[in-house]
């Protein structure tokens, strides 16, 4: 027989089975189209326990794309830890973003989401902190193999959002890839600006 779980192991369980449902929904329905009765039906639970475990469906779908856009960034800040120079670095990082365009309808979904949440600022700074702590998660470990001087919140920023464009979810031509390659070789043959110059 095996050993009866504690409370909190039971409660991880629930949460677990919950986040995971939601993830599959948000995915396949967008944000509007789940509710969280669905959530719950899914995930093998009441509605109650929804409610037991997170404040409301926003918290939710936070939470999940927290743990979506760090499992994947996870996976690629390690890839580029074993790197060898720029040029691998840099295929890393077209292939990263061909991979993401291709990964469905979240971009979409996050925007659907932003719609609806725009005037709760209290969502919004939330949302904010998740995507400024990935892009400078992801901009901390590339500028050193690049070569870049901005700061690592700007890089990953720009490298994020063409990985993300929610257009490249629907178009091919040009690819995300396509963007991205372009984007690190003009890195290449261009500087940052001096402010104190003036413009040409």
């Amino acid at each position: 027989m095996s050993p009866r779980m504690t409370r909190k192991e039971t409660v991880q369980k629930t949460r677990s089975r919950l986040l995971a449902a939601a993830e599959t929904l948000f995915a396949a329905r967008g944000y509007t189209g789940t509710s969280l009765d669905a959530i719950a039906a899914e995930a093998g639970y009441t509605k109650g326990a929804v409610y037991a475990n997170f404040s409301g469906k926003e918290t939710m779908f936070l939470e999940v794309l927290g743990t979506i856009a760090r499992r994947d960034l996870d996976r690629l800040i390690a890839a580029i830890g074993v790197a060898q120079g720029r040029r691998e670095v840099e295929a890393l990082l077209i292939d990263w973003a061909g991979e993401r365009a291709k990964s469905g309808s979240w971009p979409l979904t996050l925007i659907e989401f932003v719609r609806q949440k725009r005037d709760d600022t209290e969502v919004i700074d939330q949302l904010t902190g998740i995507l400024q702590a990935n892009w400078r998660a992801l901009g901390a470990v590339v500028v050193g193999p690049l070569g870049l001087s901005e700061p690592p919140l700007l890089v990953g920023a720009a490298l994020h959002e063409i990985a993300y464009a929610p257009a490249m979810t629907i178009v091919s031509d040009p690819s995300a890839s396509d963007l991205m390659r372009l984007f690190l070789a003009a890195r290449h043959q261009i500087s940052r600006p001096d402010p104190g110059c003036p413009a040409a």
